[in-house]
C-alpha cells in the first residue's frame, strides 16, 4: 500500500479506536473457541470496558430473543448469570433429559434448587437458554383469549411465533410408545376433538412442537444469537446482577447502570449505559424469581420489607413480589412390563376451557439390583390457579434463592378443578390403551403404581380424589408473576416510579399461558424487541 494511501486510513482508525464500537470489533477478531458466537465471553473486564444502548440482565427465555432483535440497531449487553449450554450433553441429548436438574453446585450448576415455603420441590435454570435448557421441551402457542387478554397485537404475537419456531420448534417425525397409547386412551376416554399435529392452543387432544429436534437434540433460546447482529452484541456469562444503579434525572431517579458480581469468584464490578441517549435502558428478563428478587435489592418494593433488612428505599411498590403463582401438578406413574423409551411431552388434552392440562411423559431407571425399570406417567396441571402467593428476599446475597409460597390449593376452587383433572386421569387408566401396559398374573390384569395410587374408588369421590391432589401435589416448573403487568409495570412494561427500566419475562404474567409458557415467553422477548425497536422509529 502506497505511503499517501496509508495516511488517509489512520484518521478512519483513530476515529474506530475511540469509539465505543472498537471493542466489538475486538471481541470479534478474537473469537472463544469453546463458544459457538465469538461475542460470548466470560470476560467481565473486557465487557465492562465500554458502555451500552441497552443491558439486560439474564440471558434466558425471553432474554435472548429481546437482546437478538435490539441488536440489529443498538448496543447491547446480555449479563447471564451461568454458563453456555453448547457441547453440554446434559442439556443437548434428549436420552439424558431431566439430569440438567440436578444441582452440584450451590453457585454454578446449571439448575438452582430450592424448596418453596409449602415445601415444594423446585428448580430455576442458571445457564444461557435459561428454563428452555433445562425443561421437558414442550413447544405449545397461549390461546387467542390469553393474547387479547393481555392485550397484545395480533399480528405481531403472531410475527413472532412464527420467528421463534423457525430456530426451534419441531414437529416430532414419531411419538413415542407410550406418547402413542396416551393418544389413544385420551380418544377413548372421549376427550375430543382430535386436532392432530398444531402448535395452537385448541380444545381436546393434540400434538404438539418441541424444541428437541428428531435427531434428539435440544435447542435453547441462546440459538437465536445466529440472528443476532455481532458487531452490535457481547454475552457476558457467569454475571450476577447484584443491583440495579440510579441517578436522578430531573427530579426523578432513571436506571444507569448495573452493578453485578462474577458468579464463580464473587468479584464485583459495575456497568453503565450510554448516556447519548435518554431512551436508552436497563431491562430484567431474570425470571420470575430472579427480577423479583433484584427489584427488591435494587430499593423498590414494599417498603415494610425492605426495611427489615435495611436496603434503602428508591420506590414503594408494595405489589412487587405479590400475587406469585405456580401451577400445582398430581401424577400417577405406571411400571410398564414393556420396554419403553425416554420421552417427554408430546400430546395433551386441553379440558374445561382450558382450565386443565392432561400430559405425560415416560423414562427409564436402573434399580439396586441392576434391573432396568421402565415407567410412563400421567400428570395434570392446574392452568388458571386461583391461588397467590409471594416472593421476599431471605438476605441481599444475589446467588441466594428468595424466599416464595405459592399457597397452593388455599382457594377451593383450585382443589375442585384438580379433582376434575384426576378424574378424568382414572378414566384414561381404565382404557384399552393403558391397560395394555396392565401386569399379567393368575388370569387378572393389574396396573403397578409406583408411588402413590389412584384411590380405589368404583364411582367418582370427590373426597378421596381432594387427599390423592393434596398427598400428589407437585409443580409443574411453571412459576410466574411479582412483577404483574397494571401493578409493577405499565402495558409498555416500563417499572413504574422510574425511568429507564424495563421487565421482560414470566415475571409479568398474571396467568401462565399456555401447556407450557416458553413459546409465549420466547415470543414475547421477540415482541417487545420490536415494539422498542417502533418506539424509536427504527425496524427489525
Amino acid at each position: 500500500m502506497r505511503m499517501d494511501t496509508l495516511l488517509l486510513f489512520i484518521p478512519f482508525l483513530l476515529s474506530l479506536i475511540c469509539s465505543q464500537h472498537f471493542f466489538f470489533f475486538l471481541e470479534a477478531a478474537t473469537p472463544v473457541s469453546e463458544y459457538p458466537y465469538p461475542f460470548m465471553t466470560a470476560d467481565a473486564e473486557k465487557a465492562i470496558a465500554r458502555t451500552y444502548d441497552y443491558i439486560i440482565i439474564g440471558g434466558g427465555t425471553a432474554g435472548c430473543p429481546l437482546a437478538t432483535t435490539l441488536s440489529q440497531h443498538y448496543s447491547v449487553l446480555v449479563l447471564e448469570r451461568g454458563g453456555s449450554p453448547y457441547g453440554n450433553p446434559d442439556i443437548e441429548d434428549a436420552s439424558l433429559w431431566g439430569k440438567a436438574l440436578d444441582e452440584t453446585n450451590k453457585y454454578t450448576s446449571i439448575a438452582q434448587t430450592f424448596v418453596s415455603e409449602d415445601g415444594v420441590q423446585l428448580a430455576r435454570a442458571r445457564v444461557l437458554g435459561g428454563a428452555t435448557a433445562i425443561n421437558a421441551m414442550f413447544y405449545s402457542r397461549a390461546s387467542l383469549k390469553y393474547i387479547r387478554n393481555m392485550g397484545w397485537d395480533k399480528k405481531l404475537v403472531n410475527n413472532s411465533y412464527e420467528w421463534v419456531e423457525k430456530e426451534i420448534a419441531f414437529k416430532p417425525d414419531k411419538l413415542s410408545i407410550w406418547s402413542s397409547a396416551f393418544r389413544d386412551a385420551l380418544l377413548e376416554a372421549g376427550v375430543l376433538p382430535y386436532n392432530g399435529y398444531t402448535v395452537d392452543h385448541v380444545e381436546g387432544t393434540k400434538i404438539s412442537a418441541s424444541t428437541f429436534d428428531n435427531n434428539g437434540k435440544r435447542h435453547t433460546a441462546a440459538d437465536f444469537f445466529k440472528h443476532a447482529n455481532p458487531n452490535n452484541i457481547v454475552v457476558l456469562l457467569n454475571a450476577t446482577a447484584s443491583r440495579i444503579i440510579f441517578h436522578s434525572v430531573s427530579g426523578k431517579l432513571k436506571a444507569r447502570g448495573v452493578e453485578f458480581m462474577n458468579s464463580v469468584d464473587g468479584q464485583s464490578y459495575q456497568v453503565f449505559l450510554n448516556e447519548s441517549s435518554y431512551y436508552n435502558e436497563i431491562i430484567l428478563s431474570a425470571g420470575s424469581l430472579g427480577s423479583t428478587q433484584l427489584l427488591l435489592l435494587s430499593g423498590i418494593g414494599p417498603y415494610q420489607h425492605l426495611a427489615q433488612l435495611n436496603i434503602p428505599l428508591l420506590v414503594d411498590l408494595p405489589l412487587v413480589g405479590k400475587g406469585v403463582q405456580d401451577n400445582p401438578r398430581s401424577t400417577i406413574t405406571l411400571e410398564s412390563p414393556i420396554p419403553l423409551n425416554i420421552s417427554s411431552i408430546q400430546a395433551v388434552a386441553i379440558l374445561n376451557g382450558s382450565k386443565i392440562y392432561i400430559e405425560s411423559s415416560s423414562s427409564i431407571s436402573m434399580l439396586n439390583d441392576s434391573s432396568i425399570q421402565y415407567t410412563g406417567s400421567i400428570f395434570e396441571k392446574l392452568a388458571f390457579p386461583l391461588s397467590r402467593g409471594e416472593i421476599k428476599l431471605q438476605n441481599i446475597d444475589p446467588r441466594d434463592n428468595p424466599l416464595v409460597q405459592y399457597n397452593y390449593y388455599s382457594h377451593p376452587l383450585d382443589l375442585n378443578r384438580c379433582v376434575e383433572g384426576v378424574n378424568v386421569i382414572d378414566k384414561l387408566t381404565k382404557t384399552t390403551s393403558i391397560q395394555h401396559f396392565a401386569f399379567h398374573s393368575n388370569g387378572t390384569n393389574t396396573l403397578h403404581f409406583i408411588g402413590e395410587a389412584l384411590p380405589d374408588t368404583k364411582k367418582y369421590d370427590h373426597e378421596a380424589l381432594a387427599k390423592f391432589c393434596r398427598d400428589t401435589l407437585n409443580t409443574m416448573w411453571h412459576f410466574h408473576g411479582g412483577c404483574q403487568v397494571d401493578f409493577v409495570v405499565d402495558q409498555r412494561y416500563l417499572v413504574k416510579g422510574v425511568d429507564g427500566l424495563r421487565i421482560v419475562d414470566g415475571s409479568t404474567f398474571k396467568f401462565s399461558p399456555g401447556t407450557n409458557p416458553q413459546a409465549t415467553t420466547m415470543m414475547l422477548g421477540r415482541y417487545i424487541g420490536i415494539k422498542i425497536l417502533q418506539e424509536r422509529n427504527t425496524s427489525a
